[in-house]
């Protein structure tokens, strides 16, 4: 995957969180509340994935080693 698609994936992860915030600012009790919080965490762990990928992707980059 080249630089320009792990941005791609990494705004919309952004994006998503920014979703799942107001969604849980927005969730009526705490069943709903913690639901939300367990899917933001799982999007920050992919989030985080994609940024240590991006990150290898330009330190080969760097490098010359595509």
């Amino acid at each position: 995957m080249d630089i320009h698609q792990l941005k791609q994936r990494i705004d919309a992860s952004g994006k998503k969180l920014v979703t799942l915030g107001n969604e849980y600012i927005k969730s009526k009790d705490e069943i709903a509340a913690r639901k939300v919080l367990v899917k933001m965490f799982g999007e920050i762990s992919r989030q985080t994935l994609l940024l240590g990928e991006q990150n290898a992707q330009m330190d080969r980059n760097q490098k010359g080693l595509k």
